[in-house]
């Protein structure tokens, strides 16, 4: 085989590849809705020295919440969160690495201890969408900036975002992660950050 054929193959090759990479990434699970009683009900943990247990609900018991599972663009919005008086907070799926993630989410950080905020039915990107362009892309620019990870946790579980008003007022505003490093869309949470009732005294 001469090196024209030999190069021509490998580029069929690559080109395969990618196309089932690409292709992967949007055979995931479309998201379901989560009920206000479903994330109120969440088993939360503290990550300091005490170890608190909670139930999710205390997060917008008295004020509205921006409650993510994604570590990413959201903390630009604190301005208009302090203006309407609600709070940001972060759930992770896994103790490992959290501490690392603290001085870049400025808010909170809790270990949902069911997985809930990534449900209510837990999606996984499968192996080969983890190559799509685009996740590669969105963790080479997460990397650029920064943001610590590392490579012994399980990063395929797919994340989301919530807005939820304060006391009963309900979900305000929900994403869900379609491939890894998919970004909710900012001016959609700044909406529903409008949309939450003030604080209550």
């Amino acid at each position: 085989m001469g090196l024209p054929k030999l190069f021509m193959g490998l580029a069929a090759v690559g080109a395969g590849a990618s196309i089932i990479c690409n292709l992967a990434a949007t055979m995931v699970t479309k998201p379901q809705a989560a009920s206000l009683q479903y994330l109120a009900e969440s088993k939360l943990q503290s990550l300091d020295e005490q170890k608190r247990n909670f139930s999710a609900s205390e997060l917008w018991s008295n004020r509205g919440a921006v409650i993510m599972a994604e570590a990413e663009g959201l903390s630009s919005l604190l301005p208009e969160m302090e203006a309407r008086g609600v709070r940001l907070h972060a759930v992770v799926h896994e103790a490992f690495g959290a501490d690392d993630f603290k001085p870049f989410i400025k808010g909170d950080v809790y270990l949902d201890l069911e997985r809930r905020f990534y449900g209510p039915h837990e999606r996984w990107m499968n192996i080969p969408g983890i190559f799509n362009y685009e996740s590669l892309w969105q963790v080479f620019s997460i990397w650029q900036k920064g943001v610590p990870g590392n490579l012994k946790g399980e990063g395929r579980l797919l994340g989301a975002v919530f807005v939820v008003g304060p006391g009963d007022q309900g979900v305000l505003f929900q994403h869900n992660e379609m491939k890894i490093g998919d970004i909710a869309n900012l001016d959609m949470v700044r909406e529903a950050i409008q949309r939450s009732n003030l604080p209550k005294s």
